[in-house]
C-alpha cells in the first residue's frame, strides 16, 4: 500500500492551545514544582469566579420584587441608569461561569497530581455537578434579566406582573436549585481535597458544614446566595498559601 494521504493542514502555533499544552506538560511532571505550577491558574480561576459571581449578583438583584408597587417598578426600569446596571451583570456573569469551569478542571487536576488514592466516583459527581451549577447559573441569570433586556433591546413596554415572576423565578433557580449543585461540589471537593492533602482538616470539616447548608437551607437571604462564592474564595487562598510554602 501507498503512503497514507495527509488530509490535514500544517500544524500551526497557537497561543491558547500552548498554554493548555504546557499546563498539561507540568502536570505529567513530577514533585513540589508541578504541583506549584496547576496551582497558580486554580488559584486565579478560583478567585475570578467569586468576585464576578459576587459583582454580577449584586448588579442583578437589585431590580424591585413583589413588595414594590406597579409604579415603583415601571419607574425602576424606565430608568435607564438602572437598566444599564442590569445588563452589566448579565454580561459579567458568563465570565463568571467560564472561571468556575477553568477552576473545577484545574482543581480536579491539582488533586490527581498530589499522587494520593482519589475516589473515581467522588470525581465524576463533582465535576457533575459543577456542570450543572454552571447551567443552572445561566439560566437564572437569563430571567432575572430579561426584563430590562427586553425593554433595551426589543423596545417592550414594563409588565409589571412579569417584571416581578421572572426574577424571583431566576432567584429562585438560582438559590433552591443552584446552590443544591453547589452543594454537591463542596461536599465531593472537601472530601478529595482532605484526601489529597490539599486542604487542611478545619476547611474539610467547615466544608462538609458549608455543603449542609447549601443543601437544606430554605432562604432567599442575600448570605445564602453569597455563601458558595465566598467558599471558593477561601479555598483558592488556602491554596494559594499552600503554593507558597
Amino acid at each position: 500500500m501507498g503512503e497514507t494521504e495527509q488530509v490535514y493542514g500544517e500544524p500551526q502555533k497557537d497561543f491558547f492551545n500552548d498554554l493548555a499544552m504546557g499546563w498539561e506538560k507540568r502536570a505529567e511532571a513530577s514533585g513540589k514544582s508541578a504541583w506549584s505550577a496547576l496551582a497558580t491558574p486554580t488559584v486565579v480561576a478560583g478567585i475570578a469566579f467569586a468576585l464576578l459571581y459576587v459583582i454580577s449578583y449584586y448588579l442583578l438583584t437589585r431590580t424591585p420584587l413583589g413588595s414594590a408597587t406597579d409604579a415603583e417598578i415601571i419607574a425602576y426600569y424606565a430608568d435607564g441608569q438602572q437598566r444599564t446596571l442590569s445588563l452589566a451583570g448579565m454580561f459579567i456573569m458568563p465570565f463568571a461561569g467560564i472561571a468556575f469551569l477553568y477552576f473545577m478542571v484545574f482543581l480536579r487536576r491539582l488533586a490527581a497530581q498530589t499522587g494520593m488514592p482519589i475516589s473515581r466516583i467522588l470525581s465524576n459527581v463533582q465535576q457533575g455537578a459543577g456542570l450543572i451549577f454552571i447551567a443552572v447559573l445561566f439560566v437564572a441569570t437569563a430571567a432575572l434579566v430579561a426584563a430590562p433586556a427586553s425593554l433595551q433591546f426589543a423596545g417592550l413596554e414594563t409588565d409589571p406582573v412579569l417584571a416581578r415572576l421572572l426574577p424571583m423565578f431566576g432567584t429562585t433557580t438560582l438559590l433552591m436549585f443552584g446552590m443544591r449543585m453547589a452543594s454537591m461540589f463542596v461536599f465531593t471537593a472537601s472530601s478529595i481535597g482532605r484526601g489529597a492533602g490539599i486542604i487542611p482538616n478545619w476547611f474539610g470539616y467547615l466544608g462538609y458544614g458549608v455543603g449542609v447548608a447549601l443543601l437544606l437551607a430554605f432562604t432567599f437571604q442575600t448570605w445564602f446566595a453569597l455563601l458558595f462564592a465566598v467558599w471558593v474564595l477561601v479555598l483558592s487562598i488556602i491554596i494559594l498559601i499552600r503554593r507558597s510554602r
